[in-house]
């Protein structure tokens, strides 16, 4: 079962904005949470809990994998689709089943490049952040 994660323990990449509107990362106990802080409430703070409707999980494994595959330049990677207003839209597909149906996370080009940099980077690695 997915763990619960809270604001506090997620983190964003170092070219991101420094105010909110950012692609963020947690990882716990083998799995990996993205979720967009543009989401979180008014009076949140770092130890509220996140519902399952604003994040994407999905296992370490899987995790590493788009992270690999995004750094080898491949374009066929399942986490984002952009549309033709230039939003970016992060999901998963049936290799990631989700605890919430249907979440999807919006980014825009500025916020998925600062991600793309983090991942470049090796900013969201697993044994920097579990």
């Amino acid at each position: 079962m997915e763990p619960t994660f809270t604001i506090g323990e997620f983190i964003k990449a170092a070219a991101s904005s420094p105010n909110q509107n950012c692609v963020r990362v947690a990882r716990r106990d083998g799995w990996t949470a993205v979720w967009d802080d543009k989401l979180a409430a008014e009076h949140a703070s770092l130890d509220t809990a996140l519902p399952g409707e604003q994040l994407l999980y999905f296992t370490d494994q899987q995790f590493d994998a788009f992270q690999e595959g995004l750094r080898a330049g491949r374009a066929d990677l399942y986490l984002t689709t952009r549309h033709d207003d230039g939003v970016y839209v992060f999901s998963a597909d049936a290799a990631a089943p989700q605890p919430v149906d249907g979440v999807e996370l919006h980014f825009s080009v500025a916020e998925v490049e600062a991600f793309r940099s983090g991942v470049l980077n090796r900013e969201f690695e697993r044994t920097r952040l579990s």
